[in-house]
């Protein structure tokens, strides 16, 4: 059998097509239909989604809680997952969350996002990204973001425990802001071409734990000086051979932040992973 080849695929033989199909048209409504609802931070960390192997249908889930500190600082729960199917060299797949925020004064649902992503595989090493994405986020004072963009990403090294990836392409990126909360004069509204540019370091502990730290580098094409960075460093635990518990720190700087938020942000996630399919 193909690498490429999964034991599903063999099973379904024809439907593949029509399955695929189908899963990228459901995908599609959900963002269509609920856009107002779809909220994240300024840089998604999708990657982390999609690291383990999979075949056919798969689905996973992270809950977790965080302790933020620096343009916000709250407790706050959060879920998001993953639901795709790998066929052949094709891999669709939709990545969602929402996020649960309280403070002393409030309790409100700030954040939630969906993101529509498709990748072909060329080789082990070569696969393209192809994604929309639509966000809201009110602690960063957007309405919403929306973002369509394609790369390449190359497997740079791998051996039986490592493994060392990166990737760039371009995506367009339209932003529409809390007009009452910016300064008068301060533009609401922006649409601009990024560099989507990533690098996955990944490690596996002999105990089974594994070390993961992704980089984000996403520089306006037309002013190389506005800039927006995320680097998360992660440690994930298996439990079980569902169930995993990860704790991860992130840093996020954006050097044109709007408004008088600051240019970075710091947080610190715990939580447990389900592998559902």
């Amino acid at each position: 059998m193909d690498r490429f080849e999964t034991r599903d695929q063999a099973r379904q033989g024809p439907s593949i097509g029509r399955g695929v199909a189908g899963f990228i048209l459901l995908a599609l409504l959900a963002l269509v239909i609920a856009p107002g609802a779809l909220a994240a931070q300024a840089i998604l960390n999708t990657e982390r989604f999609q690291l383990g192997e999979v075949e056919g249908r798969h689905a996973s889930v992270d809950a977790s809680g965080s302790l933020k500190r620096g343009n916000s600082e709250v407790l706050d729960l959060s879920a998001s997952g993953m639901v795709g199917v790998m066929r052949d060299r094709h891999w669709p797949r939709l990545i969602f969350g929402g996020q649960y925020l309280s403070d002393e004064e409030r309790s409100i649902l700030d954040q939630q996002f969906a993101q529509l992503r498709y990748s072909y595989i060329f080789s082990d090493r070569l696969t393209s990204f192809h994604f929309v994405q639509a966000q809201k986020n009110e602690t960063l004072l957007l309405q919403s973001r929306w973002l369509v963009g394609s790369g390449l990403r190359w497997e740079l090294y791998r051996s039986e425990r490592t493994e060392l990836a990166a990737g760039t392409g371009l995506m367009a990126e339209s932003e529409r802001l809390d007009r009452s909360r910016l300064s008068p004069g301060e533009s609401w509204e922006s649409d601009r071409i990024r560099v989507a540019n990533l690098a996955v370091f990944s490690r596996e502990l002999e105990s089974g734990a594994r070390i993961l730290n992704i980089v984000y580098l996403q520089p306006d094409v037309g002013e190389l000086s506005n800039l927006r960075v995320l680097n998360e460093l992660g440690l994930f635990i298996p439990l079980t051979d569902r169930l995993r518990t990860t704790a991860a720190l992130e840093w996020r700087r954006d050097t044109r932040p709007p408004a008088d938020l600051g240019r970075d942000d710091l947080n610190l996630r715990v939580g447990l992973g389900l592998e559902i399919l």
